[in-house]
This record gives C-alpha cells, structure tokens and sequence, in this order.
C-alpha cells in the first residue's frame, strides 16, 4: 500500500486503473484511428506533397518571388489534407481522448485536493 498526500492508494487499485482506461472504447478507437492515419498510403503521400511545397512556399517567400498562385496551391492542399476521412477521425478520436484525460485528471485531482496533472507534468527548464 502507498501512502500519498494522506490517501491509500494500493498498487492493484492503480493497476486496475490503468487496464480499465487502456482497455476502454475511447482508447481503442483513439489506437485504431492512429493506425489507420499513420499506415495510410494516400495521407502520406499527401503529407509528403504538402511538406516539399511547404519548403518551396518559405524559400519564396524568403526571396519575395511567392505568388498567388503558390498560395492557392498550399492552401488547396492543406484542405485536402483536412478533408480526407483518415485525417478527420484521427483528430476526432484524438480530441476524444483529450477530453477522457481531463476527467480522468479532475476525478483524480478532486480525490486529492489538488490539480493532479500539474503536480505530475515535468518540470520544464529553461
């Protein structure tokens, strides 16, 4: 058993904790969705596209020689690329799985009196 900030957390409880959150419908469609969006031939070829027009966009506009046209380009790429259903439900199952942490880190927070997530972050040093 573990003694934190006066609460007994025993190490099954966090335990069960940890496979009840890994195993649940959020998490799966979140590690499917990656999946799919990492593996998918189309979406990396779209990436791969966007990326060396990106780099072509900066050095032109570096120089001063971008034109509309290079905008229009870009742009019709980037809604492509947030048009494509990989895309979308990566985002959407991500988005989900930002707000389950939340309420996991508010239920959590509340059981300590404390913002959980933030006592547990890294410290950041500069």
């Amino acid at each position: 058993m573990t003694i934190r900030y006066g609460i007994y957390f025993t190490i099954e409880a966090v335990e069960e904790f940890v496979r009840n959150l890994s195993s649940s419908q959020a998490v799966k469609e979140f590690q499917s969705a990656q999946t799919e969006y990492q593996n998918n031939p189309d979406v990396k070829k779209m990436q791969e596209e966007y990326v060396s027009v990106a780099q072509n966009f900066q050095q032109k506009q570096t120089n001063g020689t971008l034109t509309q046209e290079d905008i229009n380009v870009i742009r019709q790429l980037q809604a492509n690329l947030n048009r494509h259903p990989a895309i979308i439900r990566y985002a959407q199952t991500q988005q989900m799985m930002v707000m389950m942490l939340q309420d996991c880190n508010s239920a959590i927070s509340e059981m300590l009196g404390f913002d959980f997530a933030a006592t547990a972050a890294p410290t950041s040093s500069c």
